[in-house]
């Protein structure tokens, strides 16, 4: 159920679009942090302010605009736990909130986050790599996989190369564990699948791109799935490759 902020953020949206008025970029919503308590109000950005003019090959997105992607993540400003924004409130055992007060305490003392509207790709980067630090330790692997992915487009924006290659490799880490031990729906196996088969070709692995891109187009080739066009897509300009 939406909370209220949300509820009063929806009725300003909506205000705008009747009035024929720009519409706003921003508003704010209300989460309670399950880690050291705290409630908070965090940065959201309205959809329609999202647009989005192309796409990488691993559906990178490039905005004409807000960069999005900047503020998909939901992160508490007193102890910086971070994760998207589906699973913040997510209930966690007593061991588990020890376990992320100590992980966030460390990355406090490492990273420094400007939570504002006015955030960077230097922000972001800092925001999935706390994500990806936190879906670590909870073993969530596909989350964890996605933190990584999303960490590696923020780096490809900032023209870092090698800093974009240690996550791809992160992420594809996830991605191959995720497929391997978490219990995953038709949907997810397969974006696992795609992203096993496109990342291991952006590491040049040739042979395991082609191997996964294969195994997904097997599987799941009758599925209308982007993922699916994408790949085969993928897998004649990878085989073609020397």
């Amino acid at each position: 159920m939406q909370n209220k902020v949300g509820i009063i953020g929806d009725i300003i949206h909506t205000a705008y679009l009747c009035g024929g008025v720009v519409l706003q970029t921003f508003w704010e919503q209300e989460f309670k942090c399950p880690v050291c308590a705290k409630t908070f109000h965090s940065i959201r950005v309205f959809s329609d302010a999202i647009k989005i003019k192309d796409r990488d090959s691993d559906l990178k997105p490039t905005y004409d605009g807000v960069n999005a992607l900047l503020f998909q993540p939901v992160t508490c400003p007193n102890c910086l736990y971070t994760t998207f924004e589906s699973d913040f409130e997510a209930s966690l055992s007593q061991t588990q909130k020890e376990l992320l007060t100590k992980l966030c305490e460390k990355l406090k003392t490492l990273l420094s986050v400007d939570l504002s509207k006015e955030r960077t790709l230097k922000d972001g980067a800092s925001l999935f790599t706390i994500a990806a630090a936190v879906y670590s330790l909870l073993g969530k692997h596909l989350r964890a996989a996605e933190s990584y992915l999303k960490l590696a487009w923020i780096f490809r924006d900032m023209n870092n190369h090698t800093e974009e290659t240690k996550a791809i490799t992160g992420a594809l880490k996830h991605f191959t564990e995720s497929y391997k031990t978490e219990e995953l729906s038709e949907d997810q196996q397969i974006m696992v699948l795609f992203y096993l088969g496109e990342l291991n070709a952006r590491l040049s692995n040739k042979k395991e791109a082609v191997k996964w891109f294969s195994t997904l187009i097997q599987k799941f080739g009758n599925s209308n799935s982007v993922y699916v066009k994408l790949a085969r897509k993928e897998w004649q300009e990878v085989t073609m490759r020397k």
